[in-house]
């Protein structure tokens, strides 16, 4: 199983090696709910300066059949966080310019998202909202220069990388989506842990089946490295093949990250 790369979460482009020989195979579809609004909740805390802060954002998502796959409308609806300035300015600077716009990404029959509509449309909107929130901010101040950090960053990606960080955040919910886990003793992993450590770190572990109860599935996945300790908490349907919730701990010598993802109907 090839699990595919992940936004700011910390995991990128995991392989599984060492399968252990006889283990029952669980298949996972890929048929997300159509024609229903979602509620996409991701709250994080971690340490900024000396104490922990938490970012939060909420999405509307909507899945639509197209053709031999799907379309994924997305919505960022809101953000927030009560970190100092150093950690909330550039987290709402990279963010803000979102807050209302429409994206519309193509997924394959697998769940693999390849492309969004109106990719320049999309682009001219968040690079409009940065503008914006420079001209509001005063040239001497943490907004300022983080709205222009975040401002230097966009121009310098590629088309693939702009793709790549505007579908980053729906990535984990597709982990599994079009493939199959192990049973049993599970499956070695490895992979390399990125944000929030500044630099990435090789991990290795396992990911083995915590539960199976009536169409959900729980995975459990454990990894090591150098200094970083990773454990993560998947909650599955296995009528859907998305991961309705994820809980993750990531620990760096004496500083740790939590970081929950929740997937629920809209009422």
């Amino acid at each position: 199983m090839m699990r595919r790369a992940i936004g700011h979460a910390a995991t990128v482009a995991l392989v599984a090696f060492a399968q252990p020989a006889l283990a029952e195979s669980i298949a996972i579809p890929f048929a997300p709910p159509v024609g229903r609004t979602l509620r996409y909740h991701i709250e994080q805390h971690r340490p900024v300066g000396d104490r922990i802060s938490s970012f939060s954002a909420t999405r509307d998502l909507r899945f639509e059949k197209a053709g031999d796959g799907y379309v994924l409308a997305a919505t960022l609806r809101a953000i927030d966080s009560d970190a100092p300035a150093s950690g909330a300015e550039s987290y709402r600077a990279a963010l803000g310019p979102l807050v209302g716009i429409e994206m519309r990404f193509r997924l394959d029959g697998h769940g693999r998202i390849v492309a969004v509509d109106d990719r320049d449309a999309v682009w001219a909107k968040v690079l409009a909202g940065v503008d914006t929130m420079l001209a509001g901010f005063a040239p001497d101040s943490e907004r300022h220069r983080a709205a222009q950090r975040v401002q230097a960053l966009f121009a310098s990606l590629s088309p693939e990388g702009r793709l790549a960080l505007l579908a980053g955040e729906f990535q984990p919910l597709f982990l599994f989506s079009g493939s199959s886990v192990e049973d049993g003793a599970g499956r070695g992993l490895r992979t390399m842990a990125g944000s929030p450590l500044g630099r990435p770190v090789p991990v290795e572990g396992t990911l083995t089946v915590a539960a199976q109860a009536g169409d959900g599935l729980d995975l459990d996945e454990k990894l090591a490295g150098d200094g970083v300790q990773v454990t993560i908490r998947y909650h599955l349907s296995r009528v859907t093949g998305l991961v309705e919730s994820q809980a993750r701990n990531l620990a760096v010598g004496t500083q740790a990250l939590t970081e929950s993802r929740s997937l629920t109907p809209v009422p």
